[in-house]
Formats: structure tokens, C-alpha cells, sequence
């Protein structure tokens, strides 16, 4: 990477401010600059959210521990949230 990309990445990233994320005990966490999503775009990012567990390993190790009713009950507490 040139001197001149590299200063222009370094422009780009300190304009959008720091961003950080982390696990915890809870959940996912994130840090980041911007305006805060719509209730509709969190609506839509928890639809994503689910889809994605569904399409995953653990769901198929929740509907085995816990039957798919359980399950799908457990998965509609998956949710993007602010906070």
C-alpha cells in the first residue's frame, strides 16, 4: 500500500471516530459513531439476526435440547437491541 492509500485510510478512519465491539456475558457489543438506527432498521437487523442463528449449528443443538416450539420461543429472544 502507497504512502498516499495509507494516508487516505488514516483520513477516512479518524473521521468515522473509533469504533469498538466486545462480548460479554449478554451479548455482542458495539461502539460506533453515527446516528442511531430506526426502530424499522432494528426490526430488520433482528430478522437477519434470527435468520442467521437458524441457518447455524446452534440451532440445530437448540431444537435438539429443546424441541423446535422451545426453540423458536428462545429465538424470538434474540434481539438487536441499543443500549
Amino acid at each position: 500500500m502507497g504512502r498516499n492509500a495509507r494516508r487516505r485510510r488514516q483520513q477516512r478512519e479518524a473521521k468515522s471516530g473509533p469504533a469498538a465491539s466486545w462480548m460479554a456475558d449478554d451479548g455482542v457489543h458495539a461502539i460506533m459513531s453515527g446516528k442511531p438506527p430506526s426502530a424499522a432498521q432494528l426490526d430488520q437487523l433482528t430478522r437477519e439476526y434470527q435468520e442467521r442463528i437458524r441457518s447455524s449449528p446452534l440451532w440445530d443443538e437448540m431444537v435438539r435440547e429443546f424441541g423446535r416450539a422451545r426453540a423458536e420461543e428462545l429465538l424470538a429472544e434474540f434481539r438487536v437491541k441499543l443500549g
